[in-house]
């Protein structure tokens, strides 16, 4: 198939790219964003999103698609802008969303498919880090508007003289970020998650346990951990309150065969069904069937 992968282009590796070397690894001839402009016949015109401009916008090219036979998109951001994706999904032909909790928007749309949060494991694979020996107890990476999730895990830390790494690693456009967030979750012995707006699983529970280490996150009866199977207290550990919390991550870091066991099994599974060429596999599957 010949692809046009078009997506909002901060100059730092990002999903999208790992997308258009995932569909190229499949044996596609893919062209990117500006690439297009000569591109007047393609098969599929899929365009992801992967954040705001320069300018802080959130923008969708989807006007650009007249040149492809078929068209489609991939949302990530859902909870956060739901009225935006609910009509910009009606330009697609197909609709893919990784927020399995607003699965409404787009139940009018003739061809809307679940396509779950994923991984690279070139950015964030267990191997990538061997040679890291674990020395924080447990960490929380993110936005720092999303930092504050993270409060009480500090606050419990402090009652129990744990250590902790609560940070931006490195801002969405700076090169380094990916390797620098997959060595910084590597240095924990544990790590925690907290989600926004039921949209779980989001993208750093699929990051954790690519690196192999055990993790620590919030149970939601209404995202869409328990949709993937995850299995409790094998693959990662879920808490329902903060005493709750407190008392599983106090019995991680008193047992390291526990969480060695459990780090091992998240891995494997996200190795096995939830990489980025897992999802480019389901979005060929719908669009050429």
């Amino acid at each position: 198939m010949r692809i046009c992968v078009v997506f909002n282009d901060a100059g730092a590796p990002c999903y999208a790219r790992s997308y258009v070397e995932a569909f190229r690894e499949m044996g596609h001839e893919v062209h990117v964003n500006a690439d297009a402009a000569g591109v007047l016949d393609v098969d599929l015109a899929l365009e992801i999103e992967n954040g705001r401009n320069e300018k802080g916008e959130l923008v969708f090219w989807y006007h650009t698609a007249p040149f492809a036979r078929k068209t489609a998109v991939l949302l990530i951001d859902s909870h956060g802008h739901p009225d935006l994706h609910a009509e910009v999904a009606k330009s697609y032909d197909h609709v893919f969303f990784a927020v399995w909790a607003r699965r409404d928007l787009f139940a009018g749309h003739p061809s809307a498919h679940w396509c779950p949060n994923a991984t690279d494991l070139k950015w964030f694979g267990a191997e990538r880090f061997a040679h890291i020996t674990p020395e924080v107890d447990v960490g929380f990476f993110g936005s720092k508007k999303g930092l504050s999730r993270a409060d009480d895990l500090v606050r419990i830390c402090k009652a129990n003289g744990w250590t902790y790494d609560v940070r931006q690693v490195a801002s969405n456009r700076n090169p380094n970020r990916w390797p620098a967030t997959g060595e910084a979750m590597s240095r924990c012995r544990v790590l925690f998650n907290r989600g926004q707006k039921h949209d779980g699983p989001n993208q750093r529970v699929m990051e954790s346990m690519a690196v192999g280490r055990p993790l620590l996150t919030d149970f939601d009866a209404l995202d869409g951990m328990s949709e993937l199977l995850f299995e409790p207290g094998s693959d990662c550990l879920f808490y329902e309150d903060f005493k709750q919390l407190e008392d599983r991550l106090r019995g991680l870091l008193q047992n390291e065969e526990v969480r060695n066991l459990v780090g091992q099994s998240g891995r494997l599974e996200v190795e096995a069904k939830h990489r980025i060429k897992h999802r480019a596999q389901q979005i060929l599957e719908v669009v050429c069937s």
